[in-house]
């Protein structure tokens, strides 16, 4: 398998993957770890390897969560009923930013310091004011109307939504926000949203866990079965996956280093299901999948040397058909599996 994966952003970074990916080689099921490293499309190995590369090491826990990431890639597909979308950046923005939040806290950093942010308590600017001991914050207002009146949807917003909506999957939109941002949001979605999960009323601001509990509550599943969609990675994703959830990245601009890519978007559309695919893997197709992958990963793990670049192009090839119904990758993976076992014992 080749040492050098596709674009890295600095020359500190690649060098940091040739470390991380020589030292998973020599563990146990270091095949299957580099290889979920190699292409971590599983969103808890991208954080893992994502963390991994910028700090150029493996410790044991990061480790066990990518042969857990391997297994994943085994096991049958995993449900989805809720996706929950972050607001701003992902399926709105702000056309003049103004910041009046922020101007007020400069002007009082030590009683700001104080008191809860208004991110976790509902409380509007010229209360926020109040408490803070400040004047009447007429600018402040002004500027918050402005802001207020510029607030838009991305082209895409609308379709990605009813996309969802059409699978039967419950939507909510999940944001680190203060109370006056709310309604424009609202008027702007409208019915589309099943649950707001809001910072300003969970109490809790993304990435912290408490954020996602109270939003798997509201919206009645488990943590498992909620993806997160969002623009930002420390908020959105890898506070997603630490609380047990799935995620993609919004990566507009298509900027995103190596790790980070596999589980990026450029559209908003591509993050969410699709239902014609979902519905062509039955649970047959399923049971199919994973055995065949199930005897792969042994012909992996007993090749020789010579032959586990082609084992293991054999695995890749399987994994790309996880999505597809049973009788279009049959041949497929019967002529794999017979090519790479003539292989080994001629």
């Amino acid at each position: 398998m080749s040492d050098a994966p596709p674009s890295f952003r600095t020359l500190a970074e690649q060098a940091a993957y040739a470390a991380v990916l020589g030292e998973l080689a020599g563990r146990d099921r270091g095949d299957e770890a580099v290889m979920v490293f190699r292409e971590p499309t599983d969103p808890d190995a991208a954080v893992t390897a994502d963390a991994m590369i910028r700090v150029g090491s493996v410790s044991d826990d990061q480790y066990a969560r990518l042969v857990a990431a391997a297994d994943r890639l085994y096991g049958s597909p995993l449900i989805t009923r809720a996706v929950a979308f972050d607001a701003f950046g992902t399926l709105v923005h702000i056309g003049r930013k103004r910041h009046p939040f922020e101007r007020l806290i400069r002007q009082a950093r030590d009683r700001a310091d104080a008191l809860p942010s208004p991110m976790v308590q509902p409380i509007g600017l010229a209360d926020y004011a109040v408490a803070l001991g400040l004047p009447h914050p007429d600018a402040e207002l002004a500027m918050l109307d402005e802001e207020l009146a510029t607030i838009a949807l991305y082209p895409d917003t609308l379709d990605a939504l009813r996309q969802v909506r059409e699978q039967g999957v419950r939507i909510a939109v999940a944001s680190n926000l203060a109370l006056p941002y709310a309604a424009p949001l609202k008027a702007l979605l409208g019915n589309l949203v099943d649950i707001w999960h809001f910072s300003f009323d969970a109490g809790a601001i993304k990435p912290d866990r408490a954020f996602y509990a109270g939003l798997t509550v509201h919206l009645g599943c488990q943590a498992g079965e909620l993806l997160m969609v969002g623009d930002t990675w420390r908020d959105d994703i890898v506070g997603a996956v630490e609380a047990g959830s799935r995620a993609r990245w919004v990566d507009r601009e298509g900027r995103a280093s190596h790790a980070r890519r596999f589980i990026a978007v450029r559209k908003l559309g591509h993050a969410c299901l699709n239902r014609q695919r979902a519905a062509q893997m039955t649970e047959l197709d399923a049971q199919w999948w994973a055995v065949r992958a199930g005897l792969l990963r042994q012909i992996l793990t007993d090749a020789p040397d010579a032959e586990k670049v082609a084992a293991t192009r054999a695995l890749d090839d399987h994994f790309d058909t996880r999505d597809q119904a049973e009788a279009s990758r049959a041949r497929l993976m019967r002529n794999a599996i017979a090519t790479i076992a003539a292989r080994k014992h001629a």
